[in-house]
Parts: C-alpha cells; structure tokens; sequence
C-alpha cells in the first residue's frame, strides 16, 4: 500500500500538467504563409531630351542604361516651366508604382511629373516620363546640380 501512495502524488501531478499542456495548446493559433519570393522591379533609363516624346519608347532592353544618367536642362529662366523627357523600362518580374522626386536645392523650385503613381509593368513594359521643373523666380542665376530620382 505505501508504494501504491508514493506513485498516486506523482501521477496526479503528471494529469494535473497533461490538463494543463491540453489547455494551452488548445490557445494556440498557428499561421501558414505563402508567398511567391521575386527579384521585383528593375528599371532602366534612356534620356530622350527636351523635346516631347515621339510616338513611343523602345521595347527593347538593349536601348536602355542604367543609372545615373545626367540630365541637361540647358537654360532655365526664372518663373519658367522646363521639361525634359525620359524613357524607362521595367525589366524586373514585378511591376512598379513610380514614384518621382526631385530635389533642386533651397529657393530653385520643384521637381513634378504627371506620371507620378503610374503603375509600370513587369517583364519590359516601357513609359515615357515628363519631368516638369517650375523653376523659382528668385532661383538665383548661375550653374545648378541637383538629383532627381525615379523608383
């Protein structure tokens, strides 16, 4: 009998904790996920100039550089409108939201482009982008540099 007591605390213990491991487990969500895992976008550039574009940007990916590309604006009055034009393609297997920001320094204006937000596609899809500077009218005369970026 006095063995029989010496195993009854054990084992109550051990069914007390089975309840207890039963009523966790019982609390417990568990998440699967899937995905498929790209190389997303990858963009490339081609400078089409001052002038508005033609009908349409090349299709091939052969055409285009990666960056950085140097833009000259040439002469940009004060008060003035510029634009320039560039093509991209979207080489990558995934497609892109645009988002366009130049970055002219203090007092020289903004950067803006009516192809903001536009969606590029994938696998070679092409857009022609206008980049629209509104040069400041107390920009102060002289050479300027600054970065515009396109992602």
């Amino acid at each position: 009998m006095k063995v029989a007591r010496r195993l009854i605390v054990p084992l109550i213990l051990a069914m007390v904790g089975g309840i207890a491991l039963v009523l966790a487990a019982s609390n417990m969500i568990t998440l699967n996920h899937t995905a498929t895992v790209t190389t997303g976008a990858t963009l490339g550039v081609l400078d089409e100039g001052a002038a508005p574009l033609p009908t349409g940007c090349p299709t091939t990916a052969t055409s285009y550089g990666s960056t950085p590309l140097s833009i000259a604006w040439g002469n940009a009055a004060q008060g003035a409108t510029v634009k320039h034009y560039v093509c991209l393609i979207n080489t990558g297997t995934a497609p892109d939201v645009l988002s366009i920001s130049g970055n002219p320094p203090a007092g020289y204006g903004t950067i803006t482009s009516p192809q903001q937000g536009t969606t590029l596609p994938a696998n070679g899809g092409v857009l022609g982008i206008e980049l629209d500077w509104a040069v400041s009218t107390t920009a102060t005369p002289g050479p300027v540099t600054f970065p515009t970026t396109i992602t």
